[in-house]
């Protein structure tokens, strides 16, 4: 057993014990509540054991302690969030079944001649991919292999400053532009999720309207610059100095590529306006994936259905149910109460209040994956929101922007599948992770809530 899950394991045994010892006048039920919470968030974040079965684990001690009833943990199955999620993982396979995410990826990057203009192509990949995958993981596993072999064909070893630049650019970029986009990131989901318990609803054009321009698209064009900063990278012609590996989709574009693109705009554009037509994004999501899927006619086979990630499912499942037990108990509105004293301390307005429940929410990013934490610190915040007179989807949406200002991979799942492949090292991923959890908080938050001012949702 490693050093790291040592440490998971006795933080795991010392977390809980310290919650079920916590003297402020909690009674047993929300102290089991917040005990298995830290206890479930510490397996996610050290990992002694896999991230599927710390989730199980917790699904099942919930009801068996008598924390909340079996029909309350296990309600996320029955909610639109989580199958939401299969939607956008069954249809992210039809990127990886087919030779489209390559041929994509390939031709944007073929048409650049200098690491300035390599960089902002990966850049608008990344925003891009955001847009037509899902899953920030899947969106990681599709292209970095792609810019894996562009290194190689450079001549580039890992940990060079090219290499932490061009794989940096391409996480940085998909994961904080998918941020504006609702169905691209999981704690944007999860904020979701929560919001319609609460019978508040959030459109995806909604929610590209007021998070896209800001805390999106500016977010990413302020990452490409603080890459060519940090970096320096040579000006000049790249020069090709070896073979980039990889199969290379033939020169004609299959039938089914042609498919699966078009089945994924049409999705694109049904999302895009489901204000419009009302039609929640999880039914546009099992609709696409039932005309992908279609025996005879879809570009893909039903049988590969069955390499759908499913234990993801039962993580977002847990990661809602923590929420819900915390919400049950009571924990989430004593902390509401808490935690509107500290708001209402900083408050004079309603874009400092926003400002303030960003900045509380923020610490709590290190205890874990930020989705675990969307799913805690949502409801606190709906309540807080409640006691103060904010509106519920301004304060969920700080909730999402707070999430997204991560400084260490284990807090985001794509960073740490990115960092996997070991082509940037540790130090390089938390330098630029913090640099742009800076430029969120100190510019890019203020401009976000004038531009909400501006747009008249606040």
């Amino acid at each position: 057993m490693s050093r790291k899950n040592t440490i998971g394991l006795l933080l795991a045994v010392a977390l809980p014990v310290a919650a079920l010892l916590y003297p402020d006048g909690l009674d047993l039920q929300a102290r089991l509540a917040l005990a298995l919470a830290g206890f479930t968030v510490v397996l996610w974040t050290f990992e002694p054991v896999p991230i599927e079965y710390g989730s199980l684990l917790l699904l099942f001690l919930l009801p068996l302690l008598d924390v909340v009833s079996f029909e309350t943990a296990f309600a996320a199955f029955s909610g639109k969030t989580v199958w939401l999620i299969f939607s956008g993982m069954a249809l992210s396979l039809a990127i990886t079944e087919t030779p489209l995410g390559t041929r994509i990826a390939r031709s944007v990057l073929s048409r650049v001649s200098g690491y300035g203009r390599l960089l902002f192509s990966i850049h608008v990949a990344g925003v891009v991919s955001a847009i037509l995958i899902p899953s920030g993981v899947v969106r990681v596993l599709v292209l970095m292999p792609v810019l894996i072999g562009v290194l190689k064909a450079l001549g580039e070893r890992p940990g060079s400053k090219a290499s932490a630049a061009v794989i940096l650019s391409f996480a940085c970029a998909t994961y904080y532009g998918g941020t504006g986009i609702l169905t691209a990131g999981v704690p944007n989901l999860i904020v979701m999720g929560v919001l319609e318990s609460r019978g508040e609803s959030v459109y995806w054009g909604q929610w590209a309207a007021t998070m896209l321009p800001v805390i999106g698209l500016l977010r990413v064009a302020l990452i490409y610059l603080l890459i060519r900063m940090v970096f320096r990278l040579p000006k000049g012609p790249l020069r090709v100095t070896g073979d980039g590996g990889g199969e290379t989709p033939s020169d004609a574009v299959t039938g089914p590529e042609k498919k699966v693109l078009g089945i994924l705009i049409a999705g694109v554009i049904i999302w895009a306006t489901d204000a419009v037509h009302g039609v929640h994004p999880a039914y546009v999501g099992l609709a696409l994936v039932l005309v992908c899927y279609l025996p005879g006619w879809g570009p893909l086979s039903p049988a590969l259905l069955r390499k759908v990630n499913f234990p993801i499912l039962i993580y977002i499942a847990a990661a809602l149910a923590i929420g819900g037990a915390l919400e049950q108990t009571g924990f989430s509105a004593r902390a509401a109460i808490t935690l509107s004293d500290v708001v209402g301390s900083f408050a004079t307005g309603t874009a400092t209040s926003l400002a303030a429940l960003t900045y509380t929410v923020l610490p709590f990013n290190f205890l874990g994956d930020t989705a675990a934490i969307a799913a805690i610190l949502t409801p606190v915040v709906l309540d807080i929101a409640a006691n103060t007179g904010l509106g519920a989807l301004p304060a969920a949406l700080s909730v999402a922007v707070a999430a997204s200002a991560v400084c260490v991979p284990y807090q985001a799942a794509p960073f740490v599948m990115a960092y996997s492949f070991r082509y940037v090292g540790m130090g390089q991923f938390i330098r630029m992770m913090t640099l742009v959890a800076i430029a969120t908080l100190l510019l890019l938050l203020p401009l976000n809530l004038l531009y909400w001012r501006a747009i008249g949702f606040v």
